[in-house]
Parts: C-alpha cells; structure tokens; sequence
C-alpha cells in the first residue's frame, strides 16, 4: 500500500511539474536547411539562430545539404513531416526550394530565408547586396576603369546571386573593364579557386597596360586564389571577397588579399529568429520584411580594430 501511495505521489508531483512548466512540455522547433554548414558564415548565422531560438526556449534541428537543392527541398519535406514550429532555410533562391516551400505552407508552417527572394509563405529574409555593393565599390576604388577582372561566382547560393549582382551593376558599362566570370564548384571551392586563379594568371601575365584584380562572392575560393598568387610569386593583384570569415580576415592581415567584406551573419540569424517571432504573434497581420545590416570593409588599415571589436568573428 505504501509503494502504491508512493507511485501515485510521484505521478501527481510529475504532472504538476509539467503543467507548470508548459515551455519543457511544450518546446517549439526550428528546422534549419544549411546551404554549407560547415562554411564560417553559414556556421555564424545558424549560431545567432540557435542561441536567440534557445533563449526563447525553443530546440534547434539542423540539416547540412551541401549546397544540394535537392536536398534542401528533402529537408524541408522532412521538417513538415515533423511538424516543427518554423523553418529557416540559408541561402537558396526561394524559386529553387519550391517543393519544400509548398509542404511548409500544407502544413501552416512559417518560413525564413538567408538570402531568398520574399515569395508567399516566406516571412522574413535578408540581403547580400548591400556587402555586394560594398566589395565592387572597394574594388573599384583600387582598380579603376580599365583592369582585368576574375570574377568567381556561385549562383547556387542566393547570397553569392544579390552579391554577384551588385558586382555586375558596379562594372556595368565601363568598358575599360574586362571580366572573367568563372563559376565555383561545391564541394571543393578552395581547391576550385585555386585552379581557376591559375589558369587566369597564366593568361594575365604581370606587367601589362591593366589592373588586375579578382573579385570572390565569399571567402574560400579566394583563399585558394591566394594560395595561386603565392605560388606564382605575384603580388600584382587586387583580391577582395565577402563574408569576413576568420581564415579571410587572417589573410588580410597577412598581407595575402586586399580586403574581406564582414557581413554580420551572426546578428543576422538572430534577427531572422526574432522575425519569425514576431511574425508568429502578428499571425495574418505580418508583412513580410527585408532584413539588411550593414556590414564592414576589412582591410590591412582597420584590421586590427576589427578584431579588437570582434573578438569572435561576431
């Protein structure tokens, strides 16, 4: 009888427990569809996501696609499947993740871009054309109007799209500029850097008439560009890519590229987690928004104080 009364206590205690703690009962999801997740800015922006979903007290799934739009579409069937609470998805077009946008919408589940054009079903994104603007003007200050430019772009990512854009606006009608675009494969876009700065040094000798440079729309081809402009000895060429990675930002340092643009991911995802919030309060009363933070030129002049202000990287 003792045992019996004992059992039933513990039942009573555990049921009052829960109901006083609807947040442990009830824990919202975020499901997060990575373009690279093991890429520094996408590892950023699902960290600012993470710790903002966590002080709310949500749970945080994550599934890395490897730049696969398949996969990113599987991914958010599965989430739907699992009925998660909102969905984040990083840097695809919105037009290549429809089938994954239509079980969101089937399943009244709200849904956040990194980089994504706002479509129905989508509450919030952000844009990588402001960083975009920000490294073709940098460039352009360096080269002028009449220089050999490589351009690698990567149109799989939205982010790289908006940032390739503005490149193409900056450069546009100036035809004292010659450009070389070469598309960056994934996986291995340090290695695909690497032999596309190759090929295009051996093309573009040093010591002629023009400028060069080459422009990245992120860091890691650029780093396997640097490692090719090592290898050759140059040093005759302006390098400026996007994101501000930790590995980016040691090169500037270094004195082995020109400049990063450091695009604030990190307060970025919180701000898109906030959105979603924020959207799930207003219900049909939301407006889908833009989210644009301004971002940093990092250079060997203010390198120092950049990380002096950004310990982190955030």
């Amino acid at each position: 009888m003792k045992k019996l009364l004992t059992a039933s206590m513990s039942a009573l205690a555990m049921t009052w427990m829960v109901a006083a703690n609807p947040v442990a009962a009830e824990a919202k999801t975020l499901g997060i569809v990575a373009l690279l997740a093991n890429d520094a800015l996408n590892i950023a922006v699902i960290n600012g996501a993470t710790d903002a979903a966590k002080k709310a007290g949500w749970d945080v799934k994550v599934t890395d696609t490897q730049a696969n739009a398949d996969q990113a579409n599987a991914a958010m069937r599965n989430f739907a499947v699992q009925k998660v609470d909102a969905m984040f998805v990083l840097a695809f077009a919105s037009s290549s993740i429809g089938a994954g946008l239509a079980a969101a919408n089937d399943a009244g589940i709200p849904v956040a871009t990194w980089g994504g054009e706002i479509v129905p079903g989508i509450v919030v994104t952000t844009s990588g054309k402001t960083v975009g603007n920000d490294s073709a003007k940098f460039l352009l200050d360096k080269v002028g109007d009449n220089a050999e430019i490589l351009a690698m772009t990567f149109h799989p990512g939205k982010l790289c799209i908006d940032r390739g854009e503005a490149f193409d606006e900056a450069v546009k009608g100036k035809t004292g500029l010659s450009i070389t675009y070469n598309e960056v494969t994934v996986p291995g876009q340090v290695q695909n850097g690497n032999a596309m700065t190759q090929a295009w040094l051996t093309a573009h000798p040093a010591g002629g008439d023009k400028k060069l440079a080459i422009w990245s729309c992120w860091d890691e081809p650029m780093q396997g560009g640097v490692a090719a402009l090592r290898q050759a000895g140059r040093d005759d060429v302006v390098t400026v890519s996007i994101n501000g990675s930790p590995q980016g930002v040691d090169l500037v340092k270094n004195g082995d590229m020109t400049a990063t643009v450091w695009q604030p991911a990190y307060a970025e995802g919180e701000a898109v987690f906030q959105a979603i919030l924020d959207s799930i309060a207003a219900g049909k009363d939301w407006q889908a928004k833009v989210i644009e933070i301004p971002g940093i030129v990092v250079t060997k002049d203010n390198v120092d104080q950049f990380l002096a202000d950004h310990p982190s990287g955030q």
